[in-house]
């Protein structure tokens, strides 16, 4: 029986005899308007976001795709891909790892949550109930604090998250580990038109009740700076929207609970989060006087104080001025208006970025294995791990995050190439069958174009080295080592702006903002400000030893 393409009706694109893009557009489409949103090609599952609720995640369907021995017994399912890294690892008692890849909105975060719901539970009623609701809960708790609204998707993932699954060689999961990567946190400060900072801010406002709103010093969200829409929309647009976020701050705060967070934990999540709205709501003025910059308003500055246990002069000298030592004397040099703007904007983002990782912290020591599992399966256990990256994205202004997640989104899409065509046609070779040599876009230039030794990366950092460089000049090295690069475009008339021919397409990147963001500089006297905290937890966020690198013991790096 002949199957035409274009009848919906093949699960395995991989057995078309023309592969090429025309066919398997009109098989997928064909399928999808069947309701059918899961195809294969050999052994990768192609999703495609259906943006509903569909009645195939039911116990019906995990019961149903649990230890299938063979893939044709059923239609194509994500929860096939689940099962099958779950056997493999029980059977060949080796680590397993999904990879889930695909455009901003194309539904990675939803598909991640579906695979570690199924693999939990295939590992069945033996396992620890208590560990295993745990792990499940913390998808969307690191959602309300690493995702946000885009032009692309109402919940967006801003960050990328591989979640590591500890197995013991019997298949019995005894304890989980999160590491994130890219945290996008530039939108603390600045976010486009139509879009929002991170989703827990807002949850904040619709949730907590209006005493303690006061205590966290909190009023008319429409005062806050950074949850303002640039073009003139209200935080909370309707009724539904309020009351959509007032449910999801119940929820984060139940879970947290579940998960093992203390009160105490609760309320210094809420304290530092207030504190950065207040924070960025400092403004500054010019001093004629002395030729630097004044706080207009001292009661954001007092507030800040407050909720973080830090002493006001002190703070206030951090952000209009730095020092340097000069023959073992310290020199005061006072900053301009752009400097202490930059200098506020900065510790914002650093609080956040410092209370991201101290959240997911806190979640890897309560999903650790308990002490007896650690004594005996130590060195033997074996892990099934799922990385969910944020999506390929081009929107109107990409900037330096964007040219970050684009180019994790090419090294995954190089090993999707290597996995889905030269391994194929390698072991073809080495079975001794005979096969066309298949025509594909590698990427692998591209990827040197970044990440060579006069990649864009490498001048980047290079260009970052120069005090008075700036986003011109930075440019302007990127034309003049890259512009004879195939993939790289030079547009007319900008003199900040390069384009990339991206495997997902071309990308204009506007350059502002890459030098400051690449630094990623806190000076000296606001680290010591901080660090001089009479909250512990502060203190310990920005002690001198931790400096820029006090995530790197759960693997972060962020933007």
């Amino acid at each position: 029986m002949v199957i035409k393409v274009g009848s919906g009706e093949i699960d395995d694109l991989s057995t078309l005899s023309v592969l090429d893009e025309e066919s398997l557009l009109r098989e997928l489409r064909a399928r999808y308007k069947k309701g059918i949103i899961y195809t294969y090609i050999g052994d990768v599952l192609i999703a495609i976001n259906p943006f509903k609720q569909l009645n195939i995640y039911e116990k019906q369907q995990h019961d149903l795709y649990k230890y299938v021995q063979y893939r044709n017994q059923l239609t194509p399912h994500l929860f096939w891909v689940a099962d099958q890294a779950y056997r493999k690892l029980c059977l060949s008692k080796k680590s397993q790892c999904i990879a889930v890849s695909g455009e901003s909105g194309a539904g990675k975060t939803e598909s991640t949550k579906l695979i570690v719901s199924h693999i939990i539970h295939c590992s069945g009623a033996a396992g620890d109930r208590e560990l295993q609701n745990r792990i499940i809960e913390t998808s969307p708790l690191l959602e309300a604090f690493g995702n946000a609204q885009t032009c692309m998707n109402q919940n967006s993932s801003r960050f990328g998250k591989y979640l590591q699954l500890n197995f013991t060689d019997t298949g019995r999961i005894i304890g989980a580990k999160v590491y994130d990567y890219l945290l996008e946190k530039s939108r603390v400060v600045q976010h486009g038109p139509g879009e929002r900072t991170f989703h827990f801010f807002y949850y904040l406002f619709a949730g907590l009740e209006k005493e303690t709103l006061e205590y966290f010093y909190l009023d008319d969200p429409e005062t806050y700076r950074i949850l303002k829409d640039p073009c003139g929309g209200k935080v909370f647009p309707n009724r539904s929207d309020f009351k959509h976020c007032r449910q999801m701050f119940n929820t984060q705060k139940d879970i947290m609970q579940r998960v093992g967070f203390t009160k105490d934990d609760i309320n210094m999540v809420f304290t530092i989060l207030s504190a950065i709205l207040h924070l960025t709501n400092i403004r500054f003025s010019h001093d004629d006087e002395t030729d630097g910059v004044y706080i207009e308003d001292e009661y954001p500055l007092e507030v800040v104080c407050s909720l973080l246990g830090l002493d006001q002069e002190m703070l206030t000298m951090a952000l209009i001025s730095t020092f340097n030592m000069t023959k073992g004397e310290r020199v005061i040099s006072l900053k301009n208006f752009d400097q202490a703007n930059d200098c506020r904007d900065a510790l914002a983002k650093a609080l956040y970025e410092r209370l991201f990782s101290w959240i997911v912290k806190q979640i890897n020591t309560l999903l650790q294995p308990n002490r007896r599992y650690n004594q005996i399966y130590d060195k033997i256990y074996r892990t099934c791990s799922i990385l969910d990256m944020s999506g390929f994205e081009n929107f109107q202004v990409n900037s330096f995050e964007q040219l970050c997640i684009n180019v994790a989104n090419e090294h995954l899409q190089y090993y999707f190439n290597e996995h889905i065509f030269l391994k194929e046609e390698q072991d073809y070779r080495t079975e001794g069958v005979s096969c066309e040599k298949v025509e594909f876009q590698n990427n692998e230039d591209l990827i040197e174009l970044f990440m060579g030794t006069l990649g864009i990366f490498a001048l980047l950092d290079e260009e970052s080295r120069f005090p008075k460089a700036n986003d011109e000049s930075l440019v302007q090295k990127f034309h003049s080592h890259c512009k004879s690069h195939s993939r790289y475009i030079k547009p007319r008339g900008n003199e900040t702006a390069f384009g990339i021919h991206h495997y997902a397409g071309k990308v204009v990147y506007d350059a502002r903002g890459f030098l400051e963001k690449n630094r990623d500089n806190l000076s000296a006297n606001l680290i010591e400000c901080m660090g001089k905290s009479g909250i512990e937890l502060i203190s310990h966020l920005f002690t001198i030893t931790d400096g820029m690198n006090h995530s790197s013991d759960i693997g972060i790096s962020s933007m």
